[in-house]
């Protein structure tokens, strides 16, 4: 009997466990903990890990074709924005046909929304150091931990290429551009990539999609957010 009492009661706190709302939405901020932070900062409506994929190299005819001859590594085929929204499925980001990934095993890439309250609120409490300063103007997505080397790319210019290339697509209205774009050295050729988008683009609660699609070198990634989900005590937190 003793034995059966004590299964019951790990079944009712297992399923009590699952049950619980997680903190964003049943915790004020001062009742978070590290851990509830952690979670917020890597399984929330506001972060995402999605594929990364590779354009194609530019083969020898096609950098003598196009006066690059020089171009080795670095030369890649873009891909364009526009075609950004193909990349993407419903959990995650996709190859589009004949322009995949040219291995399996390429690292995922975390993508958070950084002007987020619950976003920034959990950053200070988990001590993140590795969130970006940001001023509240623009709503701020980063891209995490990207590979310079694996991109063909170097730092000159890089900041105005990607700015470029990035696109925040609200469903159903209108396409933006950042204003800016910041990148962050961490050492041996990574780096994270700071992109700012104006507030003018004004995303609401109703907005069924957004669209976050950009491009480093060779190196292209497309994600879906849901303005539905990313709220914060039931209001819209961007």
């Amino acid at each position: 009997m003793y034995q059966k009492l004590c299964l019951a009661s790990v079944l009712v706190s297992f399923t009590l466990l699952l049950a619980a709302d997680p903190p964003w939405m049943s915790k004020r901020i001062p009742e978070w903990t590290e851990k509830d932070a952690y979670l917020v900062l890597s399984e929330s409506p506001w972060v995402t890990k999605t594929p990364e994929f590779l354009t194609a190299l530019l083969t020898a005819s096609e950098r003598r074709e196009g006066g690059n001859m020089a171009a080795q590594d670095g030369a890649h085929k873009g891909i364009g924005m526009a075609n950004a929204g193909s990349l993407i499925s419903t959990g995650g980001a996709i190859a589009r046909p004949g322009q995949g990934a040219e291995a399996p095993h390429l690292p995922r890439l975390t993508i958070r929304w950084e002007s987020a309250l619950p976003v920034r609120a959990a950053a200070i409490r988990a001590n993140d150091t590795s969130a970006p300063e940001i001023d509240g103007e623009d709503y701020t997505i980063a891209v995490y931990a990207v590979s310079l080397k694996l991109a063909a790319m170097d730092l000159k210019g890089l900041n105005e290429e990607l700015k470029k290339v990035a696109t925040l697509t609200v469903e159903g209205r209108k396409e933006f551009r950042p204003t800016r774009v910041e990148t962050v050295q961490l050492g041996d050729g990574m780096i994270n990539v700071i992109y700012f988008f104006p507030r003018s683009a004004h995303i609401t609660v109703e907005d069924p999609r957004v669209t976050f699609s950009g491009q480093v070198g060779r190196i292209v990634f497309a994600q879906y957010f849901y303005p539905a989900r990313m709220q914060f005590m039931g209001r819209l937190e961007l």
